[in-house]
């Protein structure tokens, strides 16, 4: 599946292919290489669904979540992508 990756803080966005059946806490890592993304600490990364609206949870596939082609997602490290509800 073919989504729009937004990195966090820097605003640059890019299209990325992924598998959308893989989970989440699969997926980030693969991004992030791709995108040039490095982080101290990769647990701490963070996926969000700007089209839709909603935080993945690490067991989350896109697919699971109702992601769909062309949806812009941001990766970003810490809690800057969470929602706050």
């Amino acid at each position: 599946m073919e989504v729009f990756v937004c990195k966090g803080y820097s605003g640059q966005i890019y299209r990325v292919n992924v598998n959308e059946h893989l989970n989440v806490q699969d997926i980030i890592p693969i991004i992030a290489e791709s995108l040039g993304f490095y982080t101290s600490n990769e647990d701490r990364v963070g996926m969000y669904n700007l089209t839709r609206d909603w935080e993945y949870l690490p067991q989350d596939s896109l697919l699971s979540r109702g992601t769909c082609a062309g949806d812009l997602i941001i990766l970003a490290d810490g809690g800057g992508c969470h929602k706050h509800e």
